[in-house]
């Protein structure tokens, strides 16, 4: 049998699979060649997309510029708010051009503009400016810019004349924005601006200032209001029932009406202050004619001669009642001939206040309280707390009723404090407000309940926030709420005038503007200057007020000519300490913002006057006083971008507006 020899069977080669490996690999790099090209072509067609987009938004943003630009140009473009226009067009369908004056091609652009929010002017002036950019395809970019008129209120210092001799130096710092149509000067000596500094002029010394925020020059001037721009406060403030008529016109030396501010706790159970929104109030007092010097509570004497006693109605001191309070009495009681008040000698005087001697009324406590009555002015006016008050005040009770006016002797003879509130004394009167008051009111001030004119908008809804005086007017006191007080005539300080809410706080809830249309004078009386009460040697002067500085709060407005310091460069010199310095007055304590005609002077180098300590309150700039004038020039307030899809401009103005 023959044998079989196996071989290994060889694998057979496939047919087709070079083809199949070379197809593969080409369709693979085709794929990532078509990928690559659309890719590419969709990496082309984004950037082309943002392109647009980048166009679309640079013409919006280029015509919300040009329309702020042409408002602060021509206000008046805007349609009026008693208008049944509710905007109006700037622009149709224009091309724009780039920064290398390019145009802007495939972009067309429509700009809008009007008024919006409240129209009223109370919490400032706004306008919306709004661009509408779309391409050929219509695709768009809709942004709006709500502008608001810059007010006045935001200027720590502004002048139209900074006068021909008054410059900046002494290392003075001004917080706030400064401006001034007339050239800025600066002495050697140098000053610091904290804020911006804008000037219609030039600055001369200019190397002498230090500017944190830099400054500009040669700038389009800023007119201050006129007169017949305000004639329409006087319509807000009678809306209110705080629309007034002073009985003179002239000067700080004629003013018969004053407006004392008042912040009354209003909270039960109390809580001490007075601070709340329904706690502020104001009532006015007019003096009779030839009470000017009373209500002002001008000093009688003079440096080299002291005035008698009884003339001395609105200065004095404090003693206590059978209580142990204590009350004050003017110097005038403090006499024992025939006062004129009540046709008996003082020795009533002698009985209440030796009632709050230790023991009471005994022989030995009367007779040393005749002794005090019998002391001289200058004892008197040594004591403790001794101080003026201003006509009306009710702590001069005892100076102010006579029984010819109705009053008992009982009501007559005593001593005064905040509750002998005289409605009508023999030198002026309170205007009554109403026999209504709210019981809330009455409940927390029962003396004074008919006389206060509520500032809170729950006691008062008709009030607009606008006190008018038609004539000059005296102010002073605390004020709680949001005021703006105009007189075409002068306003003269009379006594500290503060916020309810110190504005270092930074609550903004209290604000006070102050437009007189001639000049705002801070008076030259026994409160704001210190006096002489003893001319013999050695020479006494004391501050008679309850602290020896001045205090101002409120934005000054001074039309026609200046905020000024009454006779400053007269009385005494370096008598009252100002921090490091001494003055004849001592500090003018100054938070808000000064805007006048031509500055004034407050004080001298020889040391009369104040030594001027001013700070900036920037709640003018978020919260200025209701309806306070606006410069004209508009600036950014908020920005907003719309749906362009959704777009109707006659839609988003009538939502925009309170028509």
């Amino acid at each position: 049998m023959r044998s079989q020899i196996s071989r290994p069977r060889g694998t057979r080669p496939r047919r087709g699979i070079a083809l199949f490996t070379t197809m593969f690999f080409v369709v693979g790099i085709g794929a990532l060649a078509l990928s690559a090209i659309y890719l590419t072509a969709n990496a082309s067609l984004l950037s082309k997309t943002y392109e647009k987009e980048d166009d679309l938004e640079y013409a919006s943003e280029a015509a919300l510029a040009i329309g702020k630009a042409e408002l602060n140009f021509n206000p008046a473009s805007l349609p009026t708010p008693s208008s049944d226009t509710l905007f109006v067009q700037l622009m149709s369908n224009k091309t724009l051009q780039s920064a290398d004056g390019a145009p802007i091609n495939g972009v067309s652009v429509n700009l809008y503009a009007g008024q919006s929010g409240s129209t009223s002017g109370q919490f400032g002036r706004f306008a919306s400016v709004v661009a509408e950019a779309r391409d050929a395809n219509g695709t768009g970019f809709v942004r709006r810019l709500e502008l608001t008129q810059e007010s006045f209120a935001k200027f720590a210092y502004w002048t139209n004349s900074e006068g021909s001799n008054i410059y900046f130096g002494g290392g003075d710092q001004l917080w706030g924005p400064v401006w001034s149509n007339d050239d800025i000067k600066i002495l050697n000596t140098g000053v610091t601006f904290h804020d911006d500094v804008g000037t219609a002029g030039a600055i001369q010394g200019v190397q002498y200032g230090t500017y944190s925020k830099g400054y500009q020059i040669h700038q389009k001037p800023i007119s201050l209001p006129a007169l017949t721009t305000l004639s329409g406060l006087s319509g807000l403030a009678a809306t209110g029932g705080m629309s007034f008529t002073a009985p003179t016109t002239g000067d700080e030396t004629t003013v018969r009406m004053r407006i004392e501010f008042v912040a009354a706790d209003m909270d039960t159970p109390a809580d001490n202050d007075s601070t709340g929104a329904n706690e502020g109030f104001f009532r006015v007092y007019t003096a009779n004619s030839g009470q000017v010097s009373w209500l002002r509570a001008d000093w009688p004497g003079t440096s080299s001669s002291l005035p008698s006693k009884s003339s001395v109605l609105n200065c004095g001191d404090w003693h206590a009642d059978a209580s142990g309070k204590l009350e004050f009495f003017p110097v005038a009681v403090h006499v024992h001939p025939s006062d004129g008040h009540g046709g008996t000698l003082n020795t009533w005087f002698d009985t209440v206040t030796a009632a709050g001697m230790s023991g009471g009324v005994t022989a030995a406590n009367v007779s040393a309280a005749h002794n005090e009555g019998e002391s001289s002015l200058t004892t008197i006016m040594n004591h403790a707390g001794a101080r003026c008050f201003l006509g009306g005040d009710p702590h001069l009770v005892a100076v102010a009723r006579t029984t010819g006016l109705g009053y008992a002797v009982s009501a007559i003879h005593k001593g005064g404090d905040d509750t002998t509130f005289t409605p009508t004394d023999q030198y002026g009167s309170w205007k009554l407000v109403t026999n209504t008051p709210d019981a809330t009111i009455v409940a927390k001030r029962p003396a004074d309940a008919k006389y206060l004119f509520p500032i809170f908008r729950g006691f008062n809804t008709s009030t607009k926030g606008v006190v008018y005086v038609a004539g000059t007017v005296g102010v002073s006191g605390v004020l709680r709420g949001d005021i703006t007080l105009y007189s075409p005539n002068t306003i003269v300080i009379l006594d500290d005038l503060r916020y309810a809410n110190d504005p270092a706080q930074g609550r903004c809830v209290d604000i006070l503007g102050m437009i007189a249309g001639a000049n705002t004078i801070v008076a030259d009386n026994s409160m704001n200057s210190p006096q002489y009460v003893r001319t013999s040697s050695p020479k006494q002067i004391h501050s008679l007020d309850d602290t020896p500085d001045l205090y101002i709060q409120a934005v000054i407005m001074s039309l026609n000519t200046s905020f000024a310091v009454e006779n400053y460069d007269q009385g005494p010199t370096n008598a009252i300490g100002c921090q490091s310095s001494s003055d004849g007055r001592g500090c003018l304590n100054l938070t808000g913002g000064l805007i006048q005609q031509t500055r004034g002077a407050v004080g001298t180098s020889t040391g009369t006057g104040y030594v001027k300590r001013y700070s900036y309150d920037h709640c003018a700039v978020v919260n200025p006083p209701p309806y306070f004038p606006t410069t004209g020039r508009f600036q950014d307030n908020r920005y907003y971008e719309l749906d362009p899809v959704r777009f109707n401009v006659t839609q988003l103005y009538k939502s925009l507006s309170p028509h």
